[in-house]
């Protein structure tokens, strides 16, 4: 895959940075990547989210958050293993970074992801105040379009 054309969704190899002093919790090194946008935003930055395994080394299951985006070897043969996306460590590199690519998310998960997302950025106010003015705007034309209507009809 070339740098200059990837999809929201897609999955790709990538070497995140090792810092020092090495923080517990972040991704570090080689790591699948889940790209959050379009080649098609003009920057030349590219915006990730890395993938871990589902798994920890001693077999057991991780306790995931309602923000991590579970992926499942069954659902994608191209990942190494179970896994989830850590939407908690969003990052944004130079484009010229870009791994090979690994695979595509499914539209449902792809779904799921935009769901996750809005949680794990905390949009849900956002969204709840975009809809209820949406709402509004929608009652507002059908009392207008109901008054206009009546009145046609008096005349």
């Amino acid at each position: 895959m070339s740098h200059l054309e990837f999809r929201q969704g897609d999955i790709i190899w990538f070497n995140f940075p090792e810092e020092d002093p090495k923080p517990q919790y972040t991704i570090r090194g080689l790591h699948p990547a889940l790209l959050l946008h379009d080649y098609t935003l003009p920057n030349q930055t590219v915006v990730l989210a890395p993938l871990t395994s589902l798994y920890d080394k001693d077999g057991n299951k991780k306790e995931l958050k309602s923000y991590h985006l579970p992926l499942y070897k069954k659902d994608y043969p191209s990942l190494s293993n179970d896994s989830y996306v850590k939407l908690d460590q969003i990052m944004t590199f130079s484009r010229n970074k870009i791994g090979s690519y690994i695979c595509s998310l499914n539209e449902v998960d792809k779904a799921s992801l935009h769901i996750k997302l809005i949680e794990s950025l905390q949009m849900q106010d956002t969204i709840k105040e975009i809809v209820f003015k949406q709402i509004e705007k929608t009652v507002q034309e059908l009392i207008e379009k109901y008054v206009e209507d009546v009145i046609t009809k008096e005349l």
